[in-house]
């Protein structure tokens, strides 16, 4: 990006990630903050919508984290009965830690399929956005929730189970979210058949309930998933995109998957989602 580019973008207010509103260099102890040469310029102001509030990582963390690089932070936690917020009283716990944080965009990662039937509307109403992935579907042999991110998930039929699938997917998108997080995520045992399970029309199938629901579709930082393919197609239909980091501590992530999709796609200012909570 040029220099000029970048200094119509300052001229006209944007928040230029790369270019924080402090100066000053990050402590060497500080892991939760960027190295300044991590962050590259953007043609349009990044927000990462996936700031998990876990292994200690904190809404100050994140508030510091914005101060120094430009890219905006937000906060979330996941929602679930088998996940760290469980219940009202423990979601109302956590709203209010966060709102500590003057400004700071506080969310939830829901993970149970009735959580819109459970949660509190006054708590709800204290939420600016919702995120949820596809990443839980079915139950085990002991009748818990199937995480299909775990080694020992197995598929037999991957054409079959595809069907279920992005049957998943779209139910998925037709709750209250703001966010789908790793769209086209696919469990490590059939990974590799990528190209061959997620068809033109199972991705337009999706991309297409995402512009009708105004759900984002998430740009996630060292995640395989989506691929270019989709992203372009979503970008040709018409749908917008966000962008998160799904952290599991303190420490920063590689963003270079973030700006390599923004350059190989062309993304622009007008392709990214004005995040916002949707009605229960």
């Amino acid at each position: 990006m040029s220099k000029g580019w970048l200094m119509a973008l300052a001229c006209a207010g944007v928040m230029i990630a790369g270019c924080g509103r402090e100066d000053a260099a990050a402590p060497k102890d500080a892991v939760w903050l960027y190295p300044k040469d991590s962050v590259r310029p953007a043609p349009f102001t990044l927000t990462d919508w996936h700031i998990h509030i876990r292994g200690g990582m904190t809404p100050q963390k994140a508030a510091e984290r914005e101060k120094h690089s430009g890219i905006r932070s937000t906060a979330l936690e996941n929602l679930g009965r088998e996940w760290p917020l469980s219940n009202n009283v423990a979601l109302a716990a956590f709203i209010a830690d966060c709102k500590k944080v003057k400004g700071l965009p506080v969310g939830l990662q829901v993970n149970d399929r009735d959580w819109f039937e459970q949660i509190d509307p006054k708590l709800y109403g204290q939420l600016d956005f919702i995120l949820a992935d596809t990443m839980i579907m079915g139950v085990t042999a002991e009748g818990k929730p199937r995480r299909l991110w775990l080694p020992d998930v197995k598929i037999d039929d991957a054409d079959a189970w595809m069907e279920e699938y992005t049957a998943h997917n779209l139910r998925i998108l037709g709750e209250p979210v703001s966010i789908l997080a790793n769209p086209t995520y696919l469990p490590p045992c059939i990974a590799d058949q990528y190209d061959r399970l997620w068809t033109e029309e199972r991705m337009r199938a999706i991309i297409a309930k995402a512009i009708e629901r105004g759900v984002a579709l998430e740009i996630q930082a060292e995640s395989a998933f989506p691929k270019p393919a989709f992203i372009r197609l979503a970008k040709q239909m018409g749908a917008k995109f966000s962008f998160g980091t799904n952290n599991f501590d303190d420490k920063v992530k590689n963003l270079s998957s973030w700006f390599s999709v923004i350059e190989q796609c062309g993304l622009q200012a007008s392709d990214i989602a004005t995040i916002r909570r949707q009605e229960l």
